[in-house]
């Protein structure tokens, strides 16, 4: 079948965004083998950090922007560099680990950093836990609610579509067992772990950042787009809220809902859906789409409200990357863990009721007020949020612990 050049344009962008995701792929696979990376920048010095995270993220120094785990390794690695130390890299290994030369073990959960605590007790570095994901008890507690608030509204489960704790205690041990804690998100994160634990002064919190690709954000008619929703996200599409989009567009078809990402394998969730949203001219699935692409800003420009009814996070970096490369009025709850206090409409309770209220709050705002909240999120994120800063907060973080972390 020969195209035309109208239909070569369409397919285009998808086709390049699948050879590219493609090409990631490989690379993550090839890398990912390696059980340990040896002194990333080639330091040799006495003082030495293990790093639990993903070696592909030293497999280039411009890492892709496909996820945010590839920048934080670097940002991490940088930190340690100019705090002195030769840096190491591991992920996912079991065995044949040795933790002897190491000062700092430093990680997300795994079972790298969780080797440390089970090694020689004679080898007793000081462990760092960087959490970037809620408290784990707390995301324990809100997924029970969510998942039958779902039942109470559909009279069915969608268990597959949520994010729960680890099987077994790690993520708990982790967090309440380590040295020091570095709990990505904001002050309502970090006060979920404080719940949970007597010993404050092992915790710090830091905001998470946006990559900016965009200059500025498009110029857009406010009076056209509000009613232009986006859902931003990717896997547990329970978790992230997806069900309340859907039920909002579906109830209210003077909305338009575009939806960019949502996993295709969680299949009891569309199996449900698919039927109901089938046909539907106000709701457009975009797929998952590169944020450094004319697609993202085109979205960007076409929309005026972001809509996030996720129950538990580490600072929504999906979130902040919308926000911070176009002026849409963030709709949110309470556990998105960003600071949008007056640039935003903050909801409580993640429930189908509140964030309809919301939304219709929001659709009733006079068009200066809601241009201006939408402009504010643009500015709070865009200025204040950016891979400098975090990079600048975890140094003076992990330059802190170092310092007022004593080991007997």
């Amino acid at each position: 079948m020969k195209l035309n050049r109208s239909e070569i344009a369409r397919v285009w962008p998808i086709a390049k965004r699948r050879v590219g995701n493609a090409i990631i792929s490989f690379v993550q696979r090839l890398f990912s083998g390696e059980k340990l990376v040896k002194d990333i920048f080639g330091r040799k010095r006495e003082k030495r950090v293990l790093l639990c995270h993903l070696p592909e993220a030293f497999a280039s120094e411009n890492p892709s922007k496909h996820h945010s785990n590839l920048t934080e390794g670097w940002v991490i690695a940088r930190c340690f560099d100019r705090l002195g130390y030769s840096v190491d890299c591991t992920s996912r290994a079991k065995t044949g680990l040795n933790y002897a030369p190491y000062d700092v073990v430093f990680g997300i959960n795994g079972n790298a950093f969780m080797g440390s605590f089970s090694a020689d007790t004679k080898i007793n570095p000081l462990r760092i836990f960087y959490s970037v994901g809620a408290e784990s008890c707390f995301n324990y507690r809100v997924t029970s609610m969510r998942n039958a608030d779902f039942y109470s509204r559909h009279g069915r489960w969608l268990l597959g579509s949520n994010r729960y704790m680890p099987g077994d205690p790690r993520n708990y041990y982790e967090a309440h067992f380590s040295d020091a804690v570095i709990c990505l998100g904001d002050e309502f994160v970090y006060n979920q772990f404080l719940a949970e634990e007597t010993r404050s002064e092992r915790y710090r919190w830091l905001p998470a950042f946006c990559f900016k690709v965009t200059d500025g954000f498009a110029e857009k008619n406010f009076a056209e787009c509000r009613r232009h929703i986006l859902w931003f996200g990717s896997t547990g599409l329970l978790h992230k809220g997806l069900d309340i989009a859907f039920d909002f567009a579906l109830a209210h078809p003077e909305f338009t809902l575009h939806v960019c990402g949502s996993s295709s394998r969680e299949r009891d969730f569309w199996n449900y859906y698919n039927p109901k949203i089938r046909g539907k001219e106000n709701i457009i699935m975009h797929g998952f789409v590169n944020i450094e692409s004319r697609e993202f800003a085109d979205i960007l420009a076409q929309c005026g409200l972001l809509l996030n009814p996720s129950i538990s996070e580490g600072g929504a970096v999906a979130v902040l990357n919308v926000l911070g490369n176009g002026a849409l009025l963030p709709v949110y709850s309470r556990a998105t863990g960003i600071d949008l206090e007056n640039v935003g409409i903050v909801v409580e309770n993640v429930c189908y009721s509140d964030f309809e209220e919301a939304v219709m709050r929001a659709d009733a705002l006079p068009l200066e007020e809601f241009e201006r909240l939408a402009v504010g999120a643009y500015n709070r994120i865009s200025n204040g949020y950016t891979v400098e800063q975090y990079e600048e907060n975890m140094y003076t973080i992990i330059k802190d612990i170092i310092e007022k972390t004593k080991k007997i």
